[in-house]
């Protein structure tokens, strides 16, 4: 493709379908994100090239590697794409005021969460938004006690667990896993590593411990989905974990041959009882488009 000798037109929306591709390491995957087709993303990224004259990325089976010219792009189409949603947010102040809160667990803390916090204080800053991170279990208490009016959280996806008035933006699978070095199949007793007391997970792989007669012990408790990650990569013993944060120093554990556990949700709920319904409804507009952009498995 030879460089065009009129000046170079790059449309905001183009780049951003470009960063999603990158983003997501894939056409389809960014399509799933953005809410396109895959030929819609195709559509964007060869318009893109044609108007500049280059060739930004090569397709290698499932996924996209950048070229030299594509690199460059990228580090502008950040600063496009982010400059641009930060004026729409600035010119499209609301008027609204007041606190609202919101819980989530500290998987969804540190990813979306400050995204969103921002965008929500720029668009609404009269608008007080207090958050608090906790396991989900504890979130879900604090919503229906009315101590947050908006919860991020996780539930297991069995019998009625999921409520008609939520909103599921991602579901991942769960896995019993021990450290690549580890060899905890035959162990007379398993050590278990949990994220605590409220863990979610754990009463699925005990209670089909127990039904087995397997003994074990609970070597460690945290809070902390990075402290999980590494004692599980050091061996020290068993976890359940979700599939996202699953590592390469991770292998299945098959002590109890074929183990079935439940999904896990990611779910957007909101109280019955919020204070200001137009308060909630704007903080939960901002969550669904964020959490729709980045990340939703349905």
């Amino acid at each position: 493709m030879g460089v065009a000798d009129t000046p170079v037109k790059l449309d905001v929306e183009s780049l951003r379908v470009f960063r999603e591709v990158v983003a997501s390491d894939g056409f389809t995957a960014a399509g799933d994100r953005l809410g396109m087709t895959q030929s819609a993303v195709s559509h964007k990224i060869r318009r893109l090239e044609e108007r500049i004259g280059m060739e930004l990325m090569r397709r290698e089976g499932q996924t996209v590697t950048l070229t030299a010219d594509g690199r460059d792009l990228l580090a502008h189409a950040d600063e496009i794409v982010d400059a641009h949603d930060k004026a729409v947010d600035y010119f499209q102040r609301s008027e609204l005021a007041g606190t609202v809160r919101l819980g989530c667990n500290e998987e969804v803390a540190a990813t979306q969460l400050a995204d969103v916090a921002g965008r929500f204080r720029r668009t609404h800053p009269d608008v007080s938004l207090e958050i608090r991170v906790q396991d989900s279990a504890y979130v879900a208490e604090w919503l229906d006690r009315g101590e947050v009016d908006v919860a991020l959280i996780q539930v297991l996806d069995v019998d009625d667990a999921i409520r008609t008035t939520d909103e599921v933006w991602r579901r991942d699978e769960l896995r019993v896993v021990q450290g690549e070095a580890a060899d905890f199949d035959d162990a007379d007793t398993l050590p278990l590593i949990s994220f605590g007391p409220r863990c979610l997970y754990e009463p699925w792989l005990t209670a089909q411990l127990d039904a087995a007669g397997r003994a074990y012990r609970h070597a460690m408790e945290c809070p902390s989905i990075q402290g999980v990650q590494a004692a599980v990569d050091a061996g020290l013993g068993l976890a359940v974990l979700n599939t996202p944060n699953l590592t390469a120093s991770m292998r299945p554990w098959t002590g109890l041959g074929s183990l079935e556990l439940p999904a896990v949700a990611f779910v957007l709920r909101t109280s019955t009882a919020a204070g200001s319904i137009e308060l909630v409804d704007a903080l939960r507009h901002h969550l669904s488009a964020a959490l729709s952009n980045h990340g939703a498995r349905p």
